[in-house]
């Protein structure tokens, strides 16, 4: 997905001043970045906070070729260790070509360092560039 826009914006740059071609869905697609900084939704009942965010992580794949790239940070972090409920689906989406950035300093804080199973380290540059570079941002906190 990511090659795909990286081609769209290689074939702009080239042809500056003329009308490029584009392969059709590709211009459709467009990159929607979800900000998970929780490992529980709302308030009111805990478990049922955890439950909601269990079951969004695992719906997550609904939103197709939209869905560009998540990042855990904070409490989110939790979901990419070992042990967590959603490490199963969060694998799936990083195989099916999903970018996973989880916060560093936030997995030491809570001592996870060493537990993370899936995604890519991340620092609040590489945060901030994302949400930059995405069309859509979709914040849950």
């Amino acid at each position: 997905m990511v090659e795909t826009r990286q081609a769209v914006l290689a074939n702009q740059a080239c042809c500056a001043g003329e009308n490029p071609v584009h392969a059709g869905p590709a211009q459709d697609v467009q990159k929607t970045l979800v900000l998970l900084a929780t490992d529980s939704l709302g308030q009111g009942d805990e478990d049922l906070g955890r439950k909601i965010v269990v079951n969004f992580i695992r719906t997550m794949k609904e939103m197709g070729d939209d869905l560009w790239r998540l990042v855990l940070l904070n409490g989110g972090v939790k979901l990419a260790v070992e042990g967590s409920e959603v490490l199963p689906q969060l694998q799936e989406l990083a195989g099916a070509g999903l970018g996973i950035l989880v916060c560093g300093p936030c997995l030491k804080t809570f001592n996870l360092f060493e537990k993370r199973q899936v995604g890519e380290l991340t620092s609040m540059v590489d945060i901030v560039t994302s949400i930059q570079m995405a069309d859509k941002v979709i914040s849950l906190t």
